[in-house]
């Protein structure tokens, strides 16, 4: 089911992040979406968007309007479920995801499995590296950046392991990264695909460490359907 929609904003400080985060937690594929200014001291967001699932035009409105700081105020439906041809899945796009998991960190394990979901399984192991690499580095950014860079392996213990525990429980020896219940990959039929995120966010978050040399980030062990335990060397 594919629909467009005009939501209005309560206050200009509501802003499309707050509305398309939402949406792609509660399982949509956005096409496009845009932001202008109402003149009533909020914003009106445009978004076109496909339901991924089998919802129901009633579901599709309760999640409309149950966005915070927002009113519906237009609705088409597209009901693409008499097309004998199922229109190609869209992937979604990488500055919105980016622009959800800002807004809903650390709990970003649904959004980087809607992103991943939507990829072509040729692209999912770059794209996800990528933007690991691009939330790890913006996370050593925020958090770690200020003060003496610290070297290997402090950083590890230090910092990485720190930022990692927003994701899930770690363990970590030496140079070797455990995720408890990884989160990526939990359930048993996964391709654990999901993992070669962390493999960039770590790589994203040591490289964005000016004391830290250039690493490599391997995947050794990936829990799914097993463990669910994941391995991560640092070399």
């Amino acid at each position: 089911m594919k629909f467009s929609c005009a939501l209005e904003t309560s206050s200009e400080r509501v802003r499309l992040v707050n509305v398309i985060s939402p949406l792609i937690k509660a399982g949509y594929q956005l096409v496009s979406q845009r932001q202008e200014s109402s003149g009533n001291g909020g914003n009106i967001i445009h978004v076109i968007a496909r339901s991924m699932g089998s919802k129901t035009q009633e579901e599709l409105i309760d999640d409309l309007s149950s966005i915070e700081g927002c009113t519906l105020f237009n609705l088409e439906i597209d009901d693409e479920s008499s097309s004998s041809t199922a229109p190609a899945q869209k992937v979604l796009d990488e500055k919105s995801v980016l622009s959800a998991i800002g807004a809903y960190y650390p709990k970003i394990a649904d959004i980087v499995s809607e992103y991943e979901a939507s990829l072509p399984f040729d692209r999912r192991v770059t794209a996800l590296q990528e933007l690991g690499r691009k939330v790890g580095g913006g996370i050593y950014q925020r958090d770690y950046s200020l003060g003496s860079p610290l070297k290997m392996p402090k950083t590890i213990s230090r910092e990485l392991v720190p930022a990692l525990k927003g994701l899930s429980k770690i363990k970590a020896k030496d140079n070797v990264i455990y995720l408890i219940k990884c989160p990526f990959c939990k359930s048993a039929n996964h391709n654990h695909s999901g993992c070669h995120f962390v493999v960039g966010y770590i790589e994203g978050f040591l490289a964005s460490n000016p004391a830290v040399d250039r690493v490599q980030v391997k995947e050794t062990n990936c829990g799914a359907s097993s463990t669910n335990i994941c391995e991560f060397t640092i070399g």
